[in-house]
């Protein structure tokens, strides 16, 4: 009985965790951020501007591209 228990606690806990890989998330953002980007500077107010391209600005780094 302890081991159908332990066995049952270890699959719930394997099942609730997942790595997500970096590269895909940068993969799958790279054009909505640059399209983003040219949304902003086409007609985001000042504050949206300022808070977009910081955003944009971090998520390019930790992804290793270039910056808007």
């Amino acid at each position: 009985m302890k081991w159908t228990l332990a066995v049952i606690l270890i699959l719930l806990g394997a099942g609730c965790t997942k790595e997500v890989s970096q590269a895909a998330i940068c993969d799958a953002t790279s054009a909505s951020r640059t399209d983003h980007a040219a949304a902003l500077a086409a007609d985001g107010g000042d504050r949206s501007v300022v808070t977009g391209a910081l955003l944009i600005r971090q998520i390019d780094a930790a992804c290793h591209q270039g910056g808007f």
